[in-house]
């Protein structure tokens, strides 16, 4: 049995396992954008799905800091971080919803 790999939030430095958390890029423009597949080319910045840690990411100039080159993001991106399905904890078991 293999370990999930592990990934660190930019907006709260949390390590989680890689599906627990929504991969965003940086587009050539700058401009950042979930990435909901996982499979976009160049470096990825990963975040919480929490309201928190994606509202962080819009005010703070971590982003920036993750991709190393200038990111800007919108406040839409807070809603698209949450949009998101993910992994749900049921009791002790762990299941996906939707990925």
């Amino acid at each position: 049995m293999t370990r999930e790999p592990r990934r660190t939030c930019v907006a709260c430095r949390q390590a989680r396992g890689k599906h627990e958390l929504v991969r965003l890029v940086r587009l050539e423009e700058g401009l950042v954008v979930v990435d909901a597949r996982g499979r976009a080319p160049g470096r990825g910045a990963y975040v919480c799905r929490g309201e928190g840690c994606a509202a962080r990411l819009v005010k703070g100039g971590r982003l920036s800091q993750a991709f190393r080159r200038p990111a800007r993001a919108e406040p839409a991106l807070v809603a698209a971080v949450q949009a998101i399905p993910g992994i749900v904890n049921v009791g002790n078991d762990v299941t996906s919803s939707g990925r």
